[in-house]
């Protein structure tokens, strides 16, 4: 008996440990602030790729690649907690062409991460023309409204 009751709290213990361990921490959506130092982030490493691409770097490029990942994943947070549905799609497409240049030069195969690459820059693109505005000091910043 007192067994059989040891086995079920521990049982119940170990469950709970689970459960915690198992949800996801309740995390701040991205401010405009930190979205914006984001995507300057992403311009520097988009500007890395495409020069480590034309070196035919594939080390680099596949450091700059998964740097492009991390950051993009970021990107679809932020607009998914918006709600903005045709920029979650592009931020999620911008994530999988990322995955794809990483996994091409891992591959080596420079000829996929330069595809890969040039579709990341063409969703880039969808997403700043409905998105980003130029401000008055010549940088980019997300549009209000």
């Amino acid at each position: 008996m007192r067994a059989a009751r040891f086995a079920s709290i521990a049982a119940l213990m170990w469950l709970v440990a689970i459960g915690f361990a198992v949800v996801p921490s309740a995390q701040a959506p991205m401010s405009e602030e930190d979205y914006d130092k984001a995507m300057k982030a992403v311009g520097a490493t988009a500007g890395s790729m495409r020069k480590n691409l034309e070196a035919k770097a594939t080390d680099a490029l596949a450091a700059d690649a998964k740097k492009m990942v991390e950051l993009q994943k970021g990107n679809v947070a932020f607009w998914t907690a918006r709600k903005t549905q045709d920029a979650t799609e592009w931020a999620q497409a911008a994530l999988n062409h990322a995955q794809a240049v990483d996994k091409a030069a891992g591959a080596k195969d420079l000829d996929a991460a330069a595809e890969g690459v040039k579709m990341l820059m063409g969703t880039c693109a969808q997403c700043h023309n409905k998105y980003r505005e130029k401000a008055a000091d010549g940088t980019y910043i997300l549009k209000k409204g």
